[in-house]
């Protein structure tokens, strides 16, 4: 009925046309299709024509379902953040790419798409030796540095943040404040203090050091797990403490388990943070290079006798836990909440 009504709207010159079009698609459909018709059947669009045309097809259903004000927020909104996306990824795939290629060919066209080299260039990354230490071993090193750092950063920033947001005590609010303008201080400003503290208790060159630096309640996690554990409703604590329960009981065995998102994410956020921290391992760690020392070091090497595509490969090697990390955790990153609840 739809089309009969269209079709009264036309002229006898566009129903022939019409027509005529009708004929070549049974034609095609049939199988017996002119040379004519063959010659004109269109191609298969390219992945950007279909990028383009999902994209538009999106846009204008977001536009209809939200009205022309919203939509042009969504799309203002959609452009940003995908110039941002494509301005990460270009040159994280830029990097790949040049994994696969030889100092020849990357010297010749940084850009184009090679695969000469193969797989050699990871070979030699795991073998490469930065202070007498392979990056197999800077992983190893990378491991223990890092997994410890965020234990005791754990450990310290919960204890510290749930005190301050549960219990009151006079000089609270104080604390609250320092930790706030602390972090106003460039980490530079503090560092010839702290590396002469460091030496004087002997913890130069010693992983526990290392750990103590790591150990500060305070900071963003201190903030983070402030904010969380504020909104943690205290009718838990009351409910064990007419139990005979002890503060340290209530800490381990309620407000950790409910508090277990968030530390979580914290936990992931460190480890990631602490995994390209190359700046304190060296100064206090210059005897047990990490993978961010060592691709540090190894830049600095390479600056005399340049092999960018053994230095890219090292790089993506390093990059890979972070990837995994996130991948496993962006959930629970993105998705952090409080969970738990009142029997009433």
């Amino acid at each position: 009925m739809e089309d009969d009504f269209m079709k009264e709207d036309l002229t006898n010159e566009d129903l022939v046309q019409l027509e005529a079009v009708e004929e070549e698609l049974d034609e095609l459909a049939a199988g017996d299709a002119s040379e004519e018709t063959l010659a004109i059947k269109p191609q298969k669009p390219s992945i950007w024509k279909r990028m383009g045309h999902w994209l538009y097809r999106h846009t204008v259903y977001a536009w209809k379902r939200a009205g022309t004000a919203k939509s042009l927020l969504f799309i203002f909104v959609f452009l940003i953040f995908a110039f941002y996306a494509v301005t990460i990824l270009i040159p994280f795939v830029w990097m790949i790419l040049n994994t696969f290629k030889g100092t020849v060919d990357f010297a010749k066209n940084k850009w184009s798409v090679s695969f000469s080299a193969g797989f050699s260039n990871y070979a030699k990354a795991f073998n490469y030796k930065v202070r007498s230490t392979t990056v197999a071993g800077m992983y190893l090193n990378s491991l223990l540095v890092v997994g410890g750092g965020v234990v005791v950063t754990l450990i310290s920033c919960s204890l510290a943040s749930y005190t301050i947001a549960k219990y009151k005590f006079r000089g609270r609010g104080l604390i609250y404040n320092i930790v706030i303008i602390a972090m106003m201080v460039p980490i530079v400003g503090t560092l010839p203090a702290q590396y002469r503290l460091m030496k004087n208790l002997g913890l130069v060159n010693n992983i526990v050091g290392v750990w103590f630096l790591y150990s500060g309640g305070f900071g963003f996690n201190f903030l983070f797990l402030y904010a969380y554990f504020k909104g943690i409703s205290w009718t838990y604590a009351e409910a064990a403490q007419l139990d005979g329960a002890s503060d340290f009981r209530i800490f381990v065995q309620i407000m950790i388990p409910m508090a277990k998102p968030a530390l979580t994410a914290v936990g992931v956020l460190t480890f990631m943070g602490l995994w390209g921290d190359y700046q304190t391992p060296y100064f206090y760690l210059r005897s047990m290079p990490t993978i961010a020392l060592g691709l540090k070091d190894m830049s600095d090497q390479l600056a005399y006798d340049p092999n960018y595509p053994l230095l890219l490969t090292t790089a993506v090697v390093a990059t890979i836990p972070i990837i995994a990390l996130f991948c496993v955790f962006q959930k629970t990153i993105m998705n952090n909440m409080t969970v738990g609840g009142l029997k009433g």
